[in-house]
């Protein structure tokens, strides 16, 4: 079950043309559920993280996921950057002109929304790693395990049926054609028989 957010974070209908300035710049949504939730992670992994630097080696592979973390948040940027240069637009409050459907979208219907459940297992993954040689820590442990299921949770039931339905208005043949092909989190639908 999913539903359609009705809230100025999602103001669709008072959106703003592709071509022309919207009245006042606003975060998406999906930025500040993304920013919110790295900078828990931030406050729950870093103090962790901190109290273990004497261990030398055995925090190697933390430089190595803090990398891949970096690497997903440039991964959004030129996501969003190849949506706006193609005629999209990720914003929710502008109207795109063009339903983009190739480059990483020929893949994923929401591939800054996927690069962001990656970053958030590889915070996972950290605070499993450093919990592996630090004190027990329950709530920071129950903060990395919640925060993905809880973003996969906002995102595919709410903030993407509401993005979803806005792209169907917009593009209606197009986006179903476009669904019935590729899957909303990741991979490519089989052709029907």
């Amino acid at each position: 079950m999913s539903m359609a957010l009705k809230s100025s974070l999602f103001d669709e209908p008072a959106a703003a043309a592709a071509e022309a300035a919207p009245k006042k710049f606003k975060f998406a949504a999906t930025f500040v559920v993304d920013l919110a939730i790295s900078l828990v992670y931030v406050a729950a992994v870093v103090p962790l993280w901190a109290g273990e630097t004497d261990r030398g080696l055995v925090l190697a592979p933390t430089f190595l996921i803090g990398v891949a973390i970096l690497i997903c948040y440039v991964g959004k940027v030129l996501v969003v950057a190849y949506l706006n240069r193609a005629g999209g637009d990720a914003r929710t409050y502008v109207k795109s002109s063009a339903l983009v459907v190739d480059g990483p979208y020929a893949w994923s219907r929401n591939p800054t929304y996927l690069l962001a459940m990656i970053q958030f297992l590889l915070w996972l993954a950290l605070a499993f790693y450093l919990q592996a040689f630090a004190p027990w820590r329950p709530l920071t442990l129950a903060a990395a395990v919640l925060l993905p299921a809880l973003f996969f949770f906002v995102n595919d039931r709410v903030i993407m049926p509401t993005e979803e339905a806005m792209l169907r208005r917009l593009h209606p043949e197009e986006f179903d054609a476009y669904a019935s092909r590729v899957r909303r989190w990741i991979g490519r639908k089989s052709a029907a028989p």
